[in-house]
């Protein structure tokens, strides 16, 4: 824990990661409305800043995808940085997908302490929440590749929260008893 300003204290940075449908935005936005000073930094809304030119993971797979996803992770841990400076507990929503990208992410918040989750159901559950989801919003690709990556270079990593009968608000306050706050924010309190 860190304090941060007079009075002030922040437990860190949490990555909150997973496979499409997980649950990981859901999640993000329960978890920071848990502290009284908090932010959810959502990786795809900053990877949609690129207006032209943007090439991502699954439409443009390739050199400049991935060079695009460091600038993406970069810009992510920037923000992040600048809130967990000012005393909020920024938490990060954000696909993880291999052992670089998290180093990168460790080294880019360094000194300040990272609780790395991964939102990890059965795939079958993802694939049923994402056919549940709006028609704009359903990813509709097969997880298991990624799942099996993530496995294979993250297993290891983190805690790995198999939340496929958790409700939300439990996958949430589970995690905020991970990170071990001092005392989050009642339901609705900063949001």
């Amino acid at each position: 824990m860190k304090s941060v300003g007079p009075g002030t204290e922040t437990p860190g940075c949490v990555i909150i990661t997973g496979v499409p449908a997980a649950g990981k935005s859901t999640a993000a936005q329960l978890v920071a409305e848990r502290y009284p000073r908090a932010a959810r930094i959502d990786g795809d809304v900053l990877s949609y800043m690129v207006v032209s030119g943007r090439a991502g993971p699954v439409s443009s797979p390739g050199p400049e995808a991935d060079r695009q996803a460091r600038l993406c992770a970069r810009n992510v841990c920037a923000l992040a940085g600048n809130f967990a400076d000012e005393g909020f507990v920024p938490v990060i929503d954000t696909v993880v997908a291999d052992r670089a990208a998290l180093d990168f992410m460790l080294a880019e918040l360094r000194p300040r302490p990272v609780l790395f989750v991964v939102l990890a159901p059965p795939l079958d559950v993802c694939h049923r929440r994402d056919a549940e989801r709006a028609p704009r919003q359903r990813v509709g690709i097969d997880c298991g590749p990624l799942r099996r990556a993530m496995l294979d270079e993250l297993g290891d990593a983190g805690w790995w929260l198999d939340n496929a009968e958790l409700t939300p608000d439990e996958t949430a306050d589970a995690i905020v008893r991970r990170l071990g706050a001092p005392s989050p924010a009642p339901r609705g309190v900063g949001s």
